[in-house]
């Protein structure tokens, strides 16, 4: 062989001894095969074959090594951010469960296409999603690929693929909502509540607690700077976020003069008084980008910076116009005129117990200067959103009632006025009888008193039940036949949506 055989002169070897004496591959340094084997040229297929040609290469290839995570990087770059660890992370495994995980939410998606073309989804429609066997952030993944593929590809696909992602990015805020109220009355914190709020009527939104409380963060930081020009000494400069509690009055004081100069003055942030009742109001990342809310929306902003910087302010359910109060006297007093009043909708005024009857025009008895818990809080954000969705009958509005509706319940299972009001609006909307029956029965069993309008309800859900057995499907030309052989292509319909109003 060439190999054992000596050098000769430089001038007497040939060309094929000069290939055979050349670097291969194989020889490379460790580093700089790494970096070809991540070229983004090559596929998942690519580094497969690659891995079985010598044991070089299937070790530069091992499932755990950085050839394989680039893999996944590439091919999935918004899954990363799931893996806060990496060392021990098996890409390889990761690749393929991420794979067949779209293999999974195509067939579930074409299914919904075929089951479901004529009628609306049912309510057990999606029990094929609730039975996942893949993580569900690799399906949700996929659907987003769905979702966005460019122009007017594949609309029906894309149609089903938002409504399964609806469904089950909802379930999993529900869960997360439950699992919430379940916590001590200390560990709930307000902003964190908004934002579930927030998730799940905009389930499609790139919505988490970890970005909101990084934009809050700022402001933090930005309170602080202007506190350092007027108190270089001031305690809140020296802790970090909530973990003091400043006890002196007048040094509360300041740490509110500073967050109404940066909210107020620097940022411009107000009262939306020009376009009180539209539902972005409500939400919190809404509120942080358009600087305009509510007065229960800048109200959980407002109390979250204060506490941060040692000021505890608390949450007042005042009529017609959510307050805070900032205690004056001895901590914890049953005495209303202990308390200051700060409207962060009117730019953080301070107000008297008399100037807060000013500003709804009538008098109220002492209870509604009490404070309120972060679950009533979020009833009354809830109760925002369910008024609006009832001021008009738009298919918005529904959908914001729907919404709404499934947050109060969560929050409330058994209270009749809304259940009936969900079963009213599933009736009108001609959708889930099944469902509207079961919400029945469950009124029926906790107010019989209600027997007048539950029996109502039945009978005429039960009528549609029938009629929906009787209607006759679309007539379906199938290829096979002899009079449609010569078809060479399906033409689809074009109708024009009875919700969504399209063609």
């Amino acid at each position: 062989m060439a190999a054992a055989e000596g050098p000769g002169p430089a001038g007497s070897r040939g060309p094929a001894e000069a290939e055979a004496d050349g670097m291969g591959l194989t020889d490379l340094p460790g580093e700089l095969l790494e970096l070809i084997l991540c070229c983004d040229v090559l596929g998942a297929a690519d580094i497969g074959r690659v891995s079985c040609t010598c044991r070089r290469l299937r070790e530069a290839c091992q499932p755990r090594g950085k050839v394989w995570r680039e893999r996944f990087r590439l091919r999935w770059p918004s899954l990363l951010k799931y893996y806060s660890h990496t060392d021990g992370v098996s890409w390889l495994e990761e690749y393929k469960a991420r794979h067949n995980a779209g293999l999974e939410a195509q067939r579930i998606v074409a299914s919904f296409s075929k089951r479901f073309f004529s009628e609306h989804v049912p309510c057990d429609g999606f029990s094929d999603i609730e039975t996942l066997g893949c993580p569900s952030h690799f399906f949700e993944d996929e659907l987003m690929c769905i979702l966005n593929m460019e122009g007017r590809k594949g609309l029906t696909w894309k149609y089903y693929a938002k409504k399964i992602l609806y469904f089950l990015r909802q379930q999993n805020i529900l869960k997360n909502l439950k699992e919430y109220l379940q916590r001590p009355t200390d560990r709930q914190s307000f902003l964190e509540g908004a934002v579930l709020i927030d998730q799940y009527c905009n389930p499609l939104s790139d919505i988490c607690l970890k970005s909101v409380q990084a934009q809050v963060d700022d402001i933090t930081d930005k309170v602080r700077k202007v506190l350092r020009t007027k108190n270089p000494r001031h305690p809140s400069l020296a802790s970090k976020a909530g973990e003091i509690v400043i006890p002196e009055v007048e040094l509360q004081r300041q740490v509110l003069d500073a967050m109404n100069c940066v909210l107020y003055e620097q940022l411009k942030y107000k009262g939306n008084e020009l376009d009180y009742y539209n539902s972005l109001n409500s939400y919190i990342h809404q509120v942080l980008i358009r600087r305009t809310g509510i007065p229960i929306s800048l109200s959980v902003l407002y109390l979250t910076i204060a506490r941060q910087l040692g000021v505890k302010l608390e949450p007042v359910n005042f009529p017609s116009h959510f307050l805070l109060r900032w205690c004056q006297g001895k901590e914890g007093s049953t005495d209303i005129f202990d308390y200051t009043y700060i409207d962060a909708f009117g730019k953080g005024k301070q107000l008297t117990v008399k100037e807060c009857e000013y500003l709804i025009g009538h008098h109220v008895t002492e209870e509604f200067y009490g404070v309120v818990t972060s679950k009533e809080v979020l009833q009354r954000m809830v109760g925002n959103l369910l008024n609006l969705g009832k001021r008009e009958s738009t298919d918005q509005s529904y959908q914001l009632l729907r919404d709404s509706l499934d947050l109060y319940l969560a929050m409330y299972p058994d209270n009749v006025q809304h259940l009936m009001l969900q079963a009213r609006l599933y009736f009108h909307l001609g959708i889930w009888p099944e469902k509207v029956l079961d919400i029945l029965q469950h009124i029926q069993a906790l107010d019989p008193s209600q027997h007048g309008a539950v029996g109502y309800l039945v009978q005429h859900t039960l009528e549609h039940i029938e009629r929906r057995k009787e209607e006759v499907g679309p007539e379906v030309k199938h290829r096979s036949d002899e009079k449609h052989k010569e078809v060479c292509f399906s033409i689809g319909l074009i109708m024009k949506h009875k919700r969504e109003s399209g063609i």
